[in-house]
């Protein structure tokens, strides 16, 4: 980040500070805008290198660079021309963009980015995915500060402690090349926040307010992540409506019926999004996971129980992983953190626990249900929950664990700091842990002296030593902070300060450098030659990078490029119509192939094709040529009108038509045929596209089971198609429903008398 903005931000936050703190008698509120600048400058001191330009984090881009940059680059530049990026034509031979829930660009802080700066580069994204986690910490903030023990919100600073265990935890910090699924799951702590405000004192609005932030966050695009908000929002409503029976005993209706407010105004105002996402799991590869697939990245019981003290015992990063089970997210939160959670258990007041067992029972439920096919919970919950066995990844759950377990932290950081609590349990607790740590510990080292001659087996045995010394002294640092809190000699605010500092020295110790290079992983997308050939060609056309050019071409270039691609990267949103066809072709030598409209295809240097089809056009530059395709069949053109378009294959002589238009979302195109027949279109089939001939409604046929094709009568005639689907304009007429719903919400509330209280 350029040290000029840093400058701007800091002087407006201590300007902000100096404002507010005039009026302190009248409010505290600069306080708050401390805590929240003292956790961006923390933020900022762990990511200094990635947000500086100095290095890449993660080290090959990951999601946020094979996939996400150029899909964001894609809809950028579309919404430039002042065009909705519903369809998108450049990777996969064509395939709806509204549909896949990933795409984002209906996301405000993207719809910003994409029509202030079309051309946005890399590194904006990677600050883009490390402003989110400062969110999420914030939120978290909030979110401590919004709750009552039962008057009373955890203190500042342990509400700054818990933000800075969510903004680093394993859950979040492991998918920084994950921005939509990091960017939803940032919104997490503020709907819960909202929500439980709501639920405090019954106040509708708050409810409200809830669903829509829900809505906000979940048009980043990440469908599985907007669920577990919805799982902790249910867990939520359940806890609170148990506690309140406990300390009234009385039945409360208002907190499910809050819960279906929250809910329904979510689904409604993201319903843009949602119907063509529904609409697509019907035609793409996903539905057909089975649940073999789903439970895929579970995580392991053993990697849970080591991951609770430490992240690094099998290896943090994908260069060093090595355990017998897949790399995934831990339930690592800082073993400061781990030690206060315990001491809120061990510690809180009566009047505390009764409110403490639903966070506490968020967070067991996110670890169980990130066990997956370690646990039957899981494979309930795909019975019982819409569309949960269409998603992977069990152990991305744990962002329930680290949500709960930051608020039962925060409250046993109060139980040391402000009423300095003790218990023989927390003790006995703290000190055998100790004990158990050294001890694995020096096993650790030990071993080092018996496996320095297999290299393999020294090196994991270093990384899980270290491993082991990292959490031991932040054990022992967190044991001699909590004794010196206890027996009075620090201060509350000395204690805060090195708690935290611990903390943070302990996250950033075990992960501001994992994953990381000063590599530019961009590369991959810079072949301005072979890209300025291709796009030197007027005609309509596509390419062919389906041919192993992994390390040489990254596979969605075409997105950012402007060109169409049969290929890009691996999906599962993938048409099911586009693969069968692909697997269908036969080879690049049929005829079948030829119906892609592809016109060159990329190799690496001395790759061999078909011979007598296709001929070198280009290269080798930078590792890659591009050979020309001599049978390549145009974008359209005219069958008869007895084909069988069950079993078309082309002549070895077409006709074209002339292609008058082409956008994403439009196309035309002038016929002129000796006799009525068929225009056959190398466009996939899909839901939502319709056509008009000479201005008339007509019907798209299916070409062998996946292309377009229109019939077209004698003479001459223009064709159009457009994509728009009902799928999408129900959405918007529901998301306006949802809006009407919470004007009136908000009116009702705004007329109702002062003397009806707080509803």
């Amino acid at each position: 980040m350029n040290l000029i903005w840093l400058v701007l931000l800091g002087s407006g936050w201590l300007v902000a500070i100096a404002l507010l703190r005039r009026h302190e008698r009248r409010h505290t509120l600069w306080r708050d805008v401390l805590a929240g600048g003292a956790l961006w400058l923390l933020v900022f001191g762990f990511f200094w290198r990635t947000l500086s330009g100095g290095a890449y984090q993660p080290a090959d881009g990951g999601d946020l660079l094979s996939f996400l940059f150029p899909t964001y680059r894609f809809a950028a530049a579309e919404l430039s021309q002042g065009r909705l990026p519903l369809w998108n034509p450049t990777l996969y031979a064509g395939a709806p963009f509204i549909g896949d829930i990933q795409a984002g660009f209906l996301y405000p802080p993207h719809l910003l980015l994409f029509l202030a700066n079309p051309n946005f580069s890399y590194t904006t994204l990677q600050a883009l995915a490390v402003g989110h986690l400062y969110w999420a910490g914030l939120g978290m903030y909030v979110l401590l500060r919004t709750l009552r023990w039962p008057e009373q919100p955890v203190s500042r600073p342990a509400a700054l402690f818990a933000a800075v265990t969510l903004a680093f935890a394993d859950p979040l910090l492991i998918h920084l090349g994950n921005l939509n699924l990091i960017a939803v799951l940032s919104w997490l702590p503020w709907v819960l926040a909202a929500f439980v405000r709501g639920l405090e004192g019954e106040r509708w609005r708050w409810a409200g307010i809830a669903g829509v932030l829900l809505a906000v966050g979940s048009y980043a695009g990440h469908a599985q992540s907007t669920l577990y908000i919805g799982l902790a929002l249910v867990v939520l409503t359940i806890g609170w409506t148990a506690t309140m029976f406990w300390e009234t005993r009385r039945a409360r209706w208002q907190p499910a019926a809050m819960l279906l407010l929250t809910g329904l105004l979510g689904v409604l105002l993201t319903a843009p999004i949602l119907l063509p996402a529904w609409e697509l799991t019907r035609h793409a590869v996903r539905s057909d996971f089975t649940y073999q697939d789903t439970v895929a990245y579970s995580l392991a019981p053993t990697q849970a129980l080591a991951g609770l003290v430490t992240p690094s015992l099998f290896g943090r990063g994908p260069a060093l992983h090595w355990s017998l089970w897949e790399r995934v997210e831990l339930p690592y939160l800082g073993v400061p953190a781990l030690i206060l959670a315990v001491a809120g258990v061990a510690l809180a007041l009566p009047a505390q626990r009764r409110r403490l067992w639903m966070w506490l029972g968020l967070a067991v439920l996110g670890l169980i249900v990130a066990l997956g096919i370690y646990t039957v919970v899981h494979g309930w919950l795909t019975l019982l929950l819409p569309m949960f066995d269409q998603f992977r990844a069990p152990a991305r759950a744990l962002i329930l664990w680290a949500v709960g377990m930051g608020v039962v932290a925060a409250v046993g950081f109060d139980a040391i700091a402000v009423q300095m609590a003790r218990s023989r349990f927390l003790t006995g607790f703290l000190a055998s842990g100790a004990a158990l740590l050294g001890l694995s510990a020096v096993i650790g080292y030990a071993l080092l002296f018996v496996t320095q001659t297999d290299t393999t087996t020294f090196l994991r045995a270093s990384l899980a030593s270290l491993a082991l010394t990292l959490a031991f002294g932040g054990w022992l640092g967190s044991w001699a902070l909590i004794a010196a809190r206890q027996h009075r000699r620090l201060s509350f605010g000395a204690f805060s300060g090195l708690m935290i500092a611990l903390l943070f020295i302990e996250l950033a110790a075990a992960g501001a450098y994992t994953d990381i290079s000063e590599s530019d992983p961009t590369q991959g997308f810079q072949h301005d030659a072979a890209i300025a050939f291709l796009r030197s060609d007027p005609d309509h056309f596509r390419i062919d990078t389906r041919t192993d050019l992994a390390g040489v071409w990254q596979p969605d270039t075409a997105a950012l490029a402007g060109l169409q691609d049969v290929g890009g990267v691996a999906n599962p949103l993938a048409l099911r119509s586009y693969v069968d066809f692909w697997e269908a072709t036969g080879g690049r030598a049929t005829r079948q192939y030829d119906l892609l409209n592809v016109k060159y295809v990329l190799v690496k240097e001395g790759t061999p094709l078909p011979e007598g089809k296709f001929t070198k056009a280009f290269g080798p530059v930078q590792g890659i040529e591009v050979y020309a395709n001599r049978d390549f069949l145009p974008r359209t053109w005219l069958a008869p009108a007895d084909a069988d378009l069950t079993n078309l294959q082309p002549p070895d002589v077409v006709t074209p038509a002339q292609v008058l238009e082409y956008t994403p979302n439009r196309m035309r195109f002038a016929v002129d045929a000796p006799a009525a027949g068929w225009l056959v279109v190398s466009e996939f089939w899909y839901p939502g596209w319709t056509a008009t001939v000479n201005g008339a409604a007509s019907e798209i046929a299916l070409v062998n089971g996946a292309l377009r094709a229109v019939a077209v009568p004698a003479g001459q005639a223009t064709v159009t198609l457009e994509y728009w689907p009902a799928s999408f304009t129900w959405g918007l007429i529901a998301a306006a429903v949802g809006l009407f719903l919470l004007a009136v919400i908000i009116w009702r509330l705004r007329s109702r008398p002062a003397s009806a209280g707080s509803a």
